[in-house]
């Protein structure tokens, strides 16, 4: 059965952890694999070091990743989040991670962010979780 969670984002671009979210989310489980989706088109889920000016930096690509690309054909029609939909698209909604021993195996560095390009906005995570009998079918 899935489960979800709402996050509210204060900014038009930003980077959020919700390592901590999803984790919660995965309470249940024992050993399987998780998936998450932010259930936007224009909002992505990503894996990364959760530094703040890495963050920053993450934030300051997502906002000129296409800006050459400009005008864009959507925006013409009332709704000028082309960018954030294509980047979203780019990026991607959803993650797969393996969980063992109850937690989601991560590198040391990794954290799952959230990058918001269309805010502020409440957003909704889901997550899926697949169990399998032990560690070693994940």
């Amino acid at each position: 059965m899935p489960t979800e969670r709402a996050i509210d984002t204060d900014r038009k671009t930003q980077a959020v952890d919700v390592t901590a979210i999803c984790q919660s989310l995965i309470a249940e489980a024992k050993n399987g694999i998780a998936v998450f989706n932010v259930m936007h088109t224009t909002a992505a889920l990503i894996i990364c070091e959760d530094e703040p000016n890495l963050r920053d930096d993450l934030v300051k690509v997502a906002e000129s990743w296409l800006a050459n690309l400009r005008p864009f054909s959507h925006g013409r029609y009332g709704a000028p989040n082309a960018e954030a939909h294509i980047t979203s698209a780019l990026a991607g909604t959803s993650l797969t991670l393996p969980i063992v021993d109850g937690k989601l195996l991560l590198g040391s560095w990794q954290s799952i962010l959230l990058l918001e390009l269309d805010g502020p906005r409440r957003r909704k995570l889901v997550c899926t979780v697949i169990e399998t009998q032990d560690k070693t079918e994940v």
